[in-house]
């Protein structure tokens, strides 16, 4: 008997900057993301830019120690797959700052970002990549059929 695996596709996804931090100290949505992705139900996408932010987000807003700190972001490496992006992006007009989880996404090929930002919210898609938050994004089924 001849058996045929068939590749699953797992989905990729980037969470925004808040929604990694909100993970971090809240247990609602942006928590459940995140947890679905340490246990490896999708990829986490990220970059070192949206590391740099998170870093200094819990450095000078949350005031965390450094050794915290450099635990929090040992996770997160740890269970993502980092990417450089190659492509500069100018999609988020109202806040040029945004861009960088765009550019992580594309250079990525993910299907989706994650955020709770209306300006990236408001995009809506770019190129392949759906904008949804949280609450939509755990409701989605994690596992796409293959393309």
């Amino acid at each position: 008997m001849k058996m045929c695996w068939k590749m699953i596709k797992k989905v990729k996804a980037v969470p925004d900057t808040n929604v990694i931090i909100s993970s971090i100290f809240w247990r609602g949505p942006p928590y459940r993301v995140m947890k679905h992705g340490f246990e490896r139900e999708y990829i986490i996408l990220t970059s070192p830019e949206i590391i740099d932010e998170v870093i200094d987000r819990l450095k000078y807003k949350f005031n965390l120690p450094e050794n915290r700190i450099h635990d929090l972001i040992g996770i997160l490496i740890a269970f993502s797959l980092v990417v450089e992006p190659s492509r500069r992006i100018n999609a988020v007009e109202d806040d040029p700052d945004d861009n960088k989880i765009i550019e992580c996404a594309v250079e990525g090929n993910a299907d989706y970002i994650v955020s709770g930002d209306k300006h990236l919210l408001n995009i809506e898609k770019f190129e392949y990549v759906e904008i949804v938050t949280p609450k939509e994004f755990i409701e989605l089924k994690i596992q796409k059929p293959p393309a």
